[in-house]
């Protein structure tokens, strides 16, 4: 009886231990999906927004990243894609974006997350249009080339819902 005892502690023990361990690795593994998620779409989300506001293309694949109560707030995109946007009177042919995930954290049953980031456009190129070339020229020579895109650390607000992150809110700490 105390060898029977003693066997079944031991198998006990054992399977509490792989218990423990497997729902760990389940919790690993769940964290880290959400957080390659999350940077993939707040990447991918801010770079499309910084490109409607800087080739014009407007905001219809948007709404894929961002939920559409921000899209309609939205300060940068309220100026980038006005008639008083500073680059209005540029063809701009590329840009470079970066997106610096400074933090992340996201538990698995929540439908909510919270990023830490800096957005950085570091080069632009484009030109002035023909029509406003002459006035540039006649202004100053600096605005041959586009304006540079101002560098913001943001901290970001996800939902989940439907199975999808989106962006809900975006926060600006400092520029």
């Amino acid at each position: 009886m105390r060898k029977l005892r003693r066997f079944l502690d031991f198998i006990a023990s054992r399977l509490f231990f792989v218990t423990l361990l497997s729902a760990l690795f389940i919790l690993v593994f769940y964290l880290a999906m959400n957080t390659a998620n999350i940077w993939i779409l707040v990447d991918e989300g801010l770079e499309a927004r910084t490109g409607a506001v800087l080739m014009g293309t407007g905001t219809d694949g948007l709404t894929n990243y961002f939920r559409e109560e921000f899209l309609a707030q939205d300060p940068v995109l309220a100026v980038g894609l006005s008639d008083a946007s500073p680059y209005r009177d540029y063809k701009i042919r590329s840009y470079r974006h970066n997106v610096q995930m400074l933090s992340v954290w996201s538990w698995p049953w929540d439908t909510t997350a919270r990023a830490d980031i800096v957005e950085s456009v570091p080069y632009i190129n484009g030109s002035i249009n023909s029509d406003s070339r002459a006035a540039a020229l006649a202004e100053d020579d600096s605005r041959l080339t586009p304006p540079a895109w101002e560098t913001r650390r943001y901290r970001v607000t996800l939902v989940r819902s439907a199975g999808r992150w989106k962006i809900s809110n975006l926060q600006q700490m400092e520029r």
